[in-house]
Order: structure tokens, then sequence, then C-alpha cells
């Protein structure tokens, strides 16, 4: 069966994109304060209304060219219309909550009553002590006595706009993620009960994250996790991705969905550098963005499984673009650095999500306009570059490669 018969379907980084899961900044982002926005994983606070022009031209960009744009919320209310679905969803979050009995046995008799629609707002926005008073009222509840007016009883989600971590597709599979931060655990929950429940996603392939031995600290994120070809994928070993995870992940890879090679890429364990897309993006065929300040001190291991998922060689290489070459059996490697190269326009670019590119076809990528040296470069290496507006978008340190999850992708050799 030809990849565009399937609803989901990725083999390459770089091939035609036909198919994408968003999520529109909305409500969740205005929880955001100064107090707050640490534990939340942000560095700053949002202007929400701009925010969601700016994705709203994204999704809209991506359209003009061809793709079908999916709402993860969209997804997220249809399946919460099953009172099973629902009754099930509830009893993990309010648990991960730790919300005592009465508090959480009251909010959810009143959540299982309203529609799907205002359900799924409130799972993603969260919900206050001040709010959930003037639903139901005092209770004989400790944590309702004990908690402040504006501590949140459900926590609200403002990561979720970057699609790319809870989950990532690969061939027909999804990994589920296990999230570092308590901030974002929530979000693969509700991408597993989506996966599992609703008819879109009939037949996936669970690769991970459906065992109940998936799980913390076997953590694994989406932005560490790039599909180069058929058989290879990169992983990440960052702050937020573990090595004993990624190898796992590839057993599975190998007897689920038949990849053969994993990149094991092990890079500095810091914010700046995050997610192993915040460094190094796949633009072309033979051609990849790159932060020049990470190249010198990159580890690269070859992981290489047998269809049992059996690891039958691992393979140190010093340099990865010998390791890319042998790996994907390129003659030559095309790296466009960051920035062009100067350290000070890289690192600039870089904290901008100047990497941290969305290809929607060979050689054709979305980036941020505000990257003008680097967007410059690729189009001086042949690149096609597609520029959205980003000014509070990138506030949540990510590009538009971390906005969107590829659903369906067209066979690299058909693009």
């Amino acid at each position: 069966m030809e990849s565009e018969n399937r609803p989901f379907f990725v083999d390459s980084e770089v091939a035609r994109l036909k198919r994408v899961m968003l999520h529109r900044p909305g409500k969740e982002l205005e929880r955001l304060t100064i107090d707050n926005k640490d534990d939340l994983l942000f560095d700053d606070i949002l202007w929400v209304e701009e925010a969601q022009k700016e994705h709203d031209a994204f999704a809209e960009m991506l359209r003009d060219d061809g793709v079908e744009v999916v709402y993860f919320k969209n997804c997220l209310a249809q399946i919460l219309r099953d009172e099973e679905v629902r009754s099930a969803l509830l009893d993990e979050v309010l648990a991960l909550e730790a919300l005592d009995v009465p508090l959480s046995e009251a909010l959810k008799r009143f959540l299982m009553e309203m529609p799907g629609s205002d359900l799924a707002e409130i799972l993603i926005a969260g919900i206050t002590k001040k709010e959930t008073q003037a639903l139901l009222g005092d209770l004989n509840s400790l944590v309702l006595r004990v908690a402040n007016a504006n501590d949140f009883f459900i926590r609200p989600l403002p990561n979720l706009y970057f699609q790319r971590d809870p989950y990532v597709f690969v061939r027909d599979g999804v990994i589920i993620s296990v999230m570092t931060f308590s901030a974002r655990r929530r979000e693969p929950l509700y991408a597993r009960y989506i996966f599992e429940h609703h008819p879109y996603f009939k037949g996936i392939t669970m690769i991970f994250g459906g065992e109940t031995t998936d799980t913390y600290p076997y953590n694994i994120e989406g932005g560490d996790v790039l599909v180069l070809s058929e058989d290879t994928v990169a992983i990440g070993l960052s702050q937020r991705t573990s090595p004993g995870a990624a190898q796992i992940v590839g057993r599975r890879l190998a007897q689920r969905v038949g990849i053969k090679n994993i990149l094991a890429v092990d890079i500095p364990k810091a914010r700046t550098y995050m997610h192993l897309d915040t460094v190094f993006t796949m633009v072309d065929r033979d051609a990849f963005t790159i932060y020049p300040g990470i190249r010198n001190v990159l580890g690269v291991w070859k992981l290489t499984y047998d269809a049992g998922g059996n690891l039958a060689e691992i393979t140190r290489f010093d340099d990865l673009g010998e390791a890319l070459k042998r790996t994907l059996h390129l003659e030559n490697i095309r790296f466009i650095e960051t920035g062009g190269g100067d350290p000070v326009a890289a690192a600039r670019d870089q904290w901008n999500d100047g990497t941290n590119t969305l290809s929607i076809a060979p050689g054709k990528v979305v980036t941020y306009r505000r990257n003008v040296v680097s967007n410059q470069c690729l189009r001086e290496h042949g690149i096609k570059v597609l520029e959205i507006r980003g000014a509070e978008l990138g506030r949540g340190r990510g590009g538009p490669r971390c906005m969107s999850m590829p659903l369906l992708r067209e066979e690299l050799k058909n693009s």
C-alpha cells in the first residue's frame, strides 16, 4: 500500500508532507505568570492573541502547500464523547494531581457531565481553586481548604503547542514520550488516549509508551527523535532523553516497524540545547542544518539491530558527518551552519530556533523570519525557505519543527 493511502506513515524527515498535527495556542498560555513560568518551563510570558495569529498563519502556509492540518484539541474532544474513555482519562488525570477523595470525586462528577469540547478545554487549560469553588461550592476537602485561590487543581499545559515532543510517528507506528519534567507529563497521556481510541488512528502500532514499564526514568521526548530514512532513526541523548530509553526504543523500532539502525547522538545536557532538533535538523536528502558550537562536543554511536530486536553491533564514530554518510549510504553530506558559522550570529539564531527547521519537501523548509542570517545561508545552499512570524511563538523556545508532528509523508523515493 502506498503511504498516501494511509492516514499516517512517516519514513523520513524531508519527504513531501501530506498531513500534520498541530495545537493552536489557547487559554493555557494565559495561565503563565512571572511566578509560575519557570515551573511551566517558559522563559517569558507570551502575548497570546499575537501567538495565535502567528500560529494561524503557520497553519495556513502549510495548507497552501497542500498539507492537511489536524488539530490535537479536536481529536481529544472527539474521544471524550465516549463515557468510558472520559471516565478512565479523568481518573488518571486527577490521580496525577494528587487530589484528595472528596475533591477528586466531586470534580469528576462535574466534569463527566460537560460537553467533550468544554472538557478538552479544561484538561488543556487547567482549573484553579477559585474556578472549582465557583462550580462546586465548598467541600470537606483538606486540599481545597489549604490551597490558595489561584492554585491549580488541574494544571495547564502551555507547552502543548510544541506537538513534536509528546509523541513521534515512525513509519506506521508511534512512540509515546515519557517526559522528563512533571509540567509536561499529561501531554503524552492525552496522546495515548487519542491513539488508542480515535477511529482515525485505528490499527496504529504502539512502539513505546503503551506498556507499564514504559515510564520514568526511561525518558524520551519527540524533539530528540529524527527519522532519517526508511531504516534509520537518530535519537538525541539530551537533558530529556536517557540512553536506556534510546536503546529500548531502538529494540522496539526494529521489532515493530523494521528500523535497523539507531544513531545515538550525545549532546550537552543543558536547556540551551534542550533537544537534538534544537541543534541539528535535516533539510534535504543529503543536507542538514547544524549549530556550529555543537560539532566538537558530540558523541555518536551507531546501534545496529536484527529483525528480532537484538543489538547486533554498536559502533562509535568520531564525526557525525562520517556516521551519516556510512549509515545513509551517501557519498557526501552538506552541513549548513546556523548563523553562517559566525559564532555571534549562530548563538543568536540558535537561541531563536534557527536550526529548528520543518522540512515540507526535499530542500524546502519552514523557518522563523527573524533568523535572517541562517535563512540566507540556507538559500545560498539551494534550500527553499518559507518564513513565518514567530516573535511570540518563539518565546516558548521552539521553532516550526517543534510546533508540528508529521502524521503522513510521501515515501521519500516518491518525493
